[in-house]
């Protein structure tokens, strides 16, 4: 998906459904760190997002961009 290049950073967003949790999801994965910083998960049974940080240092654009392409993709 989608490639950005943030604070001397590269990072993916990838997108997919998640039958576990009964939704969607948008990661935000640190190709360098090579794993997944943040999620924003959508439940089809209570049609809310969740946003879910799995490390304190992530740069706010980043954030800000995970946030917009899950309001896009997952609604």
């Amino acid at each position: 998906m989608e490639v950005i290049n943030i604070e001397a950073r590269t990072f993916r967003l990838t997108h997919g459904s998640d039958v576990q949790r009964d939704g969607m999801y948008l990661e935000l994965l640190d190709i360098d760190a090579r794993k997944a910083v943040a999620e924003v998960i959508y439940s089809d049974e209570t049609g809310r997002m969740t946003f879910w940080a799995r490390e304190e240092d992530i740069p706010f654009e980043a954030v800000e961009l995970l946030i917009e392409r899950s309001k896009q993709l997952l609604l």
